[in-house]
């Protein structure tokens, strides 16, 4: 149910604006990873009341659902940061934000490829026919080459860090 409307048509939007504990909540986050957020300026400073307590728009519910993705697509904090300033100030990328930007295309395309031939096999192997010409050791045998090839590029002693394909 909406926030009823005074006699003027027009919604109090202050009565929209959520607690750091309700944004938190709602989200599914802590208050300090919110506080956190903004510390980093992943998120834009919130409104704040005359008391200094901080008003948070539903707008920071696209701000967080936007860092979550980046973070399941490999960025960090500190790049999701500075896309973030990126974004939120409308400026020129800088040549550290194309940087990023091309290196996180290019791991995403690995990713593409990867899923795409893991979802051929996966398809093969579901519709197969049991029997010889089954497509299931085919799927396997992708996995255990994948799964050794991350097992011979794992930290050894020359200490040189593993390639994330994932």
């Amino acid at each position: 149910m909406a926030a009823p409307t005074p006699a003027d048509g027009h919604r109090d939007e202050r009565r929209d604006l959520l607690s750091i504990g309700e944004l938190a909540r709602q989200a599914g986050l802590s208050t300090r990873t919110i506080r956190y957020y903004e510390e980093l300026g992943i998120l834009p400073p919130p409104e704040r009341t005359a008391g200094g307590t901080r008003r948070y728009s539903r707008d920071y519910f696209f701000y967080l659902e936007g860092t979550r993705i980046l973070k399941q697509l490999g960025f960090d904090l500190d790049e999701i940061a500075e896309l973030g300033r990126f974004a939120l100030t409308g400026a020129t990328a800088s040549s550290r934000t194309k940087a990023i930007l091309q290196e996180k295309v290019a791991q995403l395309d690995h990713r593409i490829r990867v899923l795409k031939r893991l979802y051929a096999l996966v398809s093969a192997a579901a519709s197969a026919r049991p029997g010889p010409d089954a497509s299931g050791p085919q799927l396997l045998r992708w996995i255990s080459e994948k799964s050794s090839a991350e097992a011979a590029t794992e930290d050894g002693p020359d200490d040189h860090p593993r390639p994330r394909w994932s």
